[in-house]
C-alpha cells in the first residue's frame, strides 16, 4: 500500500483486512495500469461511487511509487560538513483548475491539504507587446493566468493524497476495496474466452523500471509472465489503461500487450506525442534572479524554470517543520519540446540493428541535456537579451553560483500534441509520431479535432473504450480537453464513470433476469 498522512490504527485495520478472505465477492473487479493523477482520479471515482461492490488493483511502474508524470525526487548533497536534502518537482511543475468540475475536486484536495495554491514571483521573457506570442508559446498559462496549483509536499503528494482518500474512506466499510501494487510493469495481457475476463502478466522490482539496463531485464528468468494481481487466479472484469505506451510494440518498456484491435486505436486517437527533458540544478548559495517562476518564449533550448523552495512545503521560509536551513537552490529547468525532439532523434529510444529498448543512463542525461538545459538557463539570465535584459537588469554570469548537483530526466511522452493542430513539425522516431511545436496550453476546456479533409468535430467521450473487450484508454493523451495534468485526471473520473455505467446496467439486466 501506498500511506501518507493515514493514522497508524487505520492501517493496521487496513492491512489486517487485506490478510483475510472477503465474505462478500465484488461484483466488479478492475485492473488500472498506471499510478499517475489519470489511474488515481479513475480509482477515487469508482471506489467513491461502488465501494462496496468494486474491487480495485492499481498497478504503478515508477520506481519511487506512484505520481507518473507528477514525479518528485529527492536527493542529497553534502557541503562543508552540511548535509543538504535538494527537492525537485521533475515532471509537472503546477497544474492548472479552469473547468467547474475539476475545480470541485481541487477545493477538497486543498481542504484536505495535500494541495495549495503557488503564489510566488513569476515572469516571462515575451515583452509587453508579446501577448500573442505568450500565449501561444507559453507555459501553461505562467504567468499571466493563475491561479496555478501544487502539492504540498512535491507534485507526486496530490497523487498520493488521491490514492489516500480511497484508503481511508473504505478503511472500514471495504478495507480491501483497493490494492496498489508498486514497482510493477503490466507486460502482458490475457482474455479468457469462456469468462471474457482478463490475467495480467508481468514483472516487479528493479526489472520493471523504466532506466534498468537492457541486459539486466533479459536475464529475468521470469521473462515478464509473473501472474500479477491478489491470487494466482485473479481475473478482472474491466482493465483501464492510462499510458498510451501501453499500446507500444513488445520492445517498448511500457508496453502492456494490449492487443491490436485496441491498441491500434489507442495510437489512431492519440496522434502525435510532445516530448521534453527536465533538468535538476542546485546552484551553491541562492540565486539572485527576482523570480521563483519563469516562462521562456523566445528560447529555443528552455520553455520553463521554477525554483524549489518557492513551493508550498518545499522550501525553508515559512515551514515550521523544516530545521534545518537550506543553503543550496534547487530549480527545475524544462527544455522546449524542439530541443527534446531533436535529442530523441540523436539519441532514439530504440536500437536500430535489434529493435531492443535503449533506457537512458545517467551519464548520459548528467552529460548532455543536463548541462545543455542548465547553461542555456544561465545564458538566459545573464544575455542581455534574456529575461532580466530587456529591464538592464542582467546577472553577471561570473558571480552566479556554481551548480553542485546535476541531473536530468527524459519525458519521451510528457505531453499530447494539440488534437486541433495541423503541425509541419511532426516526425516519427521508432515507429512514434512525435511533435516538437509549442502551442497554446491554457486555459483548459475541450478541444475540437481536425481531420485530415479539414472537418473538425467533437469526440463524445474523453477517453477510448470497447466495452465488449472490458478495455479502456484515459489519459491526457485520448482527453477531449487541452493537453495537461487537468484535463489527464478529468479523464480518469469520466472513464471510471463509464465503467460505473456498465457495472449498473449489468445489476439491472441481472435483476430482471431474476
Amino acid at each position: 500500500h501506498v500511506h501518507v498522512g493515514i493514522p497508524k490504527d487505520a492501517i493496521a485495520k487496513m492491512d489486517q483486512a487485506d490478510q483475510a478472505t472477503s465474505t462478500e465477492r465484488p461484483s466488479l473487479k478492475v485492473a488500472i495500469v498506471g499510478g499517475g493523477i489519470t489511474g488515481a482520479c479513475a480509482a477515487s471515482t469508482l471506489l467513491r461511487r461502488a465501494s462496496h461492490t468494486t474491487q480495485v488493483d492499481l498497478f504503478d511502474q515508477g520506481q519511487r511509487g506512484p505520481g507518473g508524470r507528477a514525479s518528485h525526487r529527492r536527493a542529497e548533497y553534502t557541503y562543508t560538513e552540511s548535509s543538504n536534502n535538494l527537492r525537485f518537482d521533475h515532471g509537472c511543475q503546477f497544474f492548472r483548475a479552469d473547468t467547474p468540475k475539476f475545480q470541485e475536486h481541487v477545493s477538497e484536495w486543498m481542504e484536505r491539504g495535500f494541495v495549495r495554491e503557488w503564489d510566488g514571483a513569476f515572469a516571462t521573457d515575451a515583452s509587453d507587446a508579446d501577448h500573442r506570442v505568450s500565449a501561444d508559446r507559453g507555459f501553461f498559462g505562467m504567468p499571466s493566468s493563475p491561479p496555478f496549483y501544487v502539492g504540498s509536499d512535491g507534485m507526486n503528494s496530490v497523487v498520493l493524497g488521491v490514492l489516500d482518500m480511497c484508503c481511508l474512506k473504505n478503511s472500514n466499510s471495504n478495507p480491501h476495496a483497493l490494492r496498489i501494487h508498486r514497482g510493477t510493469r503490466v507486460a502482458t495481457m490475457e482474455r479468457n474466452q469462456n469468462t471474457g475476463k482478463w490475467s495480467l502478466y508481468g514483472t516487479s522490482g528493479e526489472i520493471a523500471y523504466h532506466d534498468t539496463p537492457e541486459t539486466k531485464v533479459a536475464a529475468n528468468s521470469s521473462g515478464g509472465r509473473q501472474r500479477l494481481g491478489r491470487s494466482p487466479d485473479h481475473e478482472y472484469d474491466v482493465v483501464i489503461l492510462t499510458d498510451v505506451s501501453s499500446s507500444f510494440g513488445s520492445w517498448h518498456r511500457a508496453s502492456a500487450g494490449v492487443p491490436e484491435s485496441f491498441a491500434s486505436k489507442v495510437r489512431e486517437r492519440c496522434g502525435a506525442r510532445v516530448p521534453l527533458f527536465t533538468a535538476m540544478v542546485a546552484f551553491e548559495s541562492r540565486l539572485t534572479a527576482p523570480f521563483d517562476a519563469a516562462s521562456f518564449v523566445q528560447d529555443d533550448t528552455i520553455w520553463f524554470a521554477a525554483r524549489s523552495s518557492s513551493k508550498p512545503g518545499l522550501g525553508s521560509a515559512g515551514d515550521d517543520d523544516d530545521d534545518d536551513q537550506e543553503t543550496c537552490d534547487c530549480w527545475t529547468i524544462v527544455s522546449t519540446p524542439e530541443y527534446a525532439l531533436a535529442k530523441i532523434e540523436e539519441t532514439p529510444m530504440q536500437d536500430a540493428k535489434t529493435g531492443a529498448f535503449i533506457p537512458q543512463p545517467p551519464s548520459y542525461l548528467s552529460s548532455v541535456p543536463g548541462p545543455d538545459l542548465e547553461g542555456a538557463f544561465r545564458n538566459a539570465l545573464s544575455s542581455p537579451d534574456g529575461v532580466l535584459g530587456r529591464d538592464g537588469a542582467a546577472l553577471d554570469e561570473d558571480a552566479m553560483p556554481k551548480t553542485v548537483y546535476l541531473d536530468a530526466q527524459r519525458w519521451g511522452s510528457a505531453l499530447p500534441c494539440h488534437r486541433n493542430s495541423e503541425s509541419s513539425t511532426r516526425q516519427v522516431i521508432s515507429g512514434v509520431p512525435y511533435d516538437g511545436k509549442r502551442m497554446s496550453l491554457a486555459p483548459t476546456k475541450v478541444e475540437t479535432r481536425r481531420m485530415e479533409r479539414g472537418d473538425t468535430y467533437k469526440d463524445d467521450a474523453n477517453f477510448l473504450a470497447d466495452d465488449d473487450l472490458g478495455l479502456i484508454q484515459a489519459g491526457d493523451m485520448v482527453s477531449v480537453y487541452t493537453p495537461g495534468f487537468e484535463g489527464a485526471a478529468l479523464s480518469g473520473m469520466d472513464a471510471a464513470e463509464h465503467v460505473l455505467g456498465l457495472l449498473l446496467g449489468r445489476e439491472k439486466k441481472q435483476c430482471r433476469s431474476s
